[in-house]
């Protein structure tokens, strides 16, 4: 039988990075960490939409995995780093875009576009959709949230400033 040393078991724990940043940042707020392998991203929106619905001002979504090692990768395969983070608010911003969403019965799409080329086989892979929206203006997207499970994302635009 192998050992695992107690520092090496504390930081294999999926929920270890959340704990070190709301150490490290003095954060006082609640973490969640969810872990749904491919579906994890949409699974995350959700709750973090929840928490806004619930009351919370503003939630940061980080989303973020690493290749699967040992005998997680026979069952969970995922390659190479990818990892973004969203701040969501309650507050309507004319300069920032709205989103509103649906869990429907669906498959998604694999992900596509430049960042998709760069991560294919990780298991974070399913945010990028969304994130090349956002950053190209596009109206929505959908997400894998689960076997046949997908998470329909609709953007509205950021309105432009009025210039006087």
């Amino acid at each position: 039988m192998r050992t695992v040393s107690p520092t090496r078991f504390h930081n294999s724990v999926h929920n270890a990075a959340a704990g070190y940043w709301t150490i490290g940042a003095g954060a006082v707020h609640a973490a969640t960490a969810i872990s749904a392998f491919d579906a994890t991203f949409a699974q995350g929106l959700l709750e973090a939409l929840m928490q806004l619905a619930a009351g919370d001002e503003a939630v940061l979504l980080v989303g973020y995995d690493g290749s699967s090692a040992g005998p997680l990768a026979q069952v969970s395969r995922s390659n190479g780093l990818l990892g973004a983070a969203l701040v969501l608010s309650r507050d309507a911003r004319a300069d920032r875009p709205r989103l509103t969403v649906a869990l429907e019965d669906g498959e998604a799409g694999a992900a596509v576009g430049a960042l998709a080329r760069h991560v294919e086989g990780n298991a974070s892979a399913p945010m990028l959709p969304l994130l090349h929206a956002l950053a190209t203006g596009g109206d929505g997207v959908v997400l894998k949230a689960g076997p046949g499970r997908v998470l329909r994302v609709r953007l509205q635009a950021a309105m432009e400033p009025a210039h006087a």
